[in-house]
């Protein structure tokens, strides 16, 4: 999240840490506060996750990643209809962002760490990006930390959603539920009717999932969409050694993807808001079809798949060294394509995560 301009991700990090003194009154006290309350995904489905790809597969990491990024997408979308400013859930790494290879999804050098660790919001997203889009948003422990004025995180209202099927329950001193499948859109204005000076306001993940995801009008979705692809997608890579991420062979040429390491790439955005008038009719808006996973490439030592600042993807996805990537030599190439016409689909199998893939690249 640093850029040669400004330290963006080293001032997160103090910010977090309640270290960053230079904050005018105002951060602390302007708008509506929208704060998830609780975890963004459940233990019954970390077991699985955890089941299913071993310690060392940064795909842990990536499928523990998709909810905690839709849950971003979700509170930013409400933050944004309610006409509020995000306060970021906490964020957990299930495995350590390291330049080269790791160890056990960690550092090689700091064998002891545990995981899955508290991590910094610029371990998983690039804050230049959230600060260039000018999005609002405020860091984890901002609602605890001491400049906050009493009075404002003491005006709270807790927001529920009924389950599909049943009756919302009658409001609270300081809890409003909506009936099942609400627009993000109408949130403001309910909850204002019975509490009119509210200023932050707390949802669980899963009563943010029963709203629909309709911002009012088609032209709010699709802006929402362009900065949400840019500032959720990160490029960042994770190369397990266990699974050749860090097998460098004598004479070892970056450019020959014979020589390539294997490294799993990360993050890929969540999926995007209707932007169809029926959203809530039709349910699309409230059961969005997820990504199971925040990886983009799978297997690779360059990944060249990037979102650009209006939204637009770079380049496809690609699944394995072979497939190419940018700063490949093309005198390889003609072998390459030999190789992949023999695939089925002319493609690289895709890795399982579960287990080191077979040839290294």
């Amino acid at each position: 999240g640093d850029t040669k301009e400004y330290p963006h991700g080293k001032r997160q990090r103090a910010r977090e840490a309640a270290l960053w003194a230079v904050d005018p009154p105002e951060y602390f006290t302007e708008g509506i506060f929208v704060a998830l309350k609780g975890a963004s995904y459940d233990e019954e489905y970390k077991q699985q996750v955890y089941r299913r790809f071993p310690e060392w597969s940064p795909q842990r990491h990536m499928f523990m990643d998709a909810p905690q990024r839709q849950a971003v997408r979700d509170l930013l979308g409400l933050a944004t209809a309610v006409g509020g400013i995000m306060v970021m859930p906490k964020l957990w790494c299930f495995c350590d962002r390291y330049w080269n290879a790791l160890s056990k999804c960690r550092n090689p050098h700091v064998m002891g760490m545990g995981l899955p660790f508290n991590c910094p919001m610029d371990s998983l997203y690039l804050t230049d990006r959230w600060n260039d889009k000018k999005v609002k948003f405020r860091e984890h422990t901002f609602l605890s930390n001491p400049h906050m004025p009493a009075e404002v995180r003491a005006n709270r209202v807790t927001l529920t959603v009924a389950r599909k099927g049943e009756q919302a329950r009658p409001h609270g001193p300081d809890a409003v539920e909506l009936p099942y499948g609400t627009p993000m859109a109408d949130v403001g204005r309910l909850v204002r009717q019975s509490h009119p000076q509210f200023r932050v306001l707390e949802v669980a993940n899963a009563d943010l999932r029963r709203l629909c995801r309709w911002l009012g009008s088609a032209p709010a979705a699709t802006a929402f969409n362009a900065v949400l692809r840019y500032i959720t997608t990160e490029s960042s890579r994770y190369c397990p050694s266990e699974d050749g991420g860090g097998h460098f062979r004598a004479g070892f040429n970056w450019q020959n993807p014979f020589h390539g390491i294997n490294c799993t790439w990360g993050f890929h955005s969540p999926t995007v808001f209707p932007t169809s008038a029926d959203a809530c009719s039709s349910g699309a808006g409230i059961d969005l079809s997820e990504r199971s996973n925040s990886t983009t490439c799978p297997r690779q030592m360059l990944c060249d798949y990037h979102t650009l600042p209006d939204g637009r993807d770079t380049k496809p996805i690609t699944w394995c060294n072979l497939e190419g990537y940018n700063g490949m030599d093309q005198k390889f190439l003609p072998i390459a394509k030999r190789m992949l016409a023999s695939r089925p689909d002319g493609r690289c199998p895709y890795p399982p995560g579960d287990r080191p893939g077979d040839p290294p690249w």
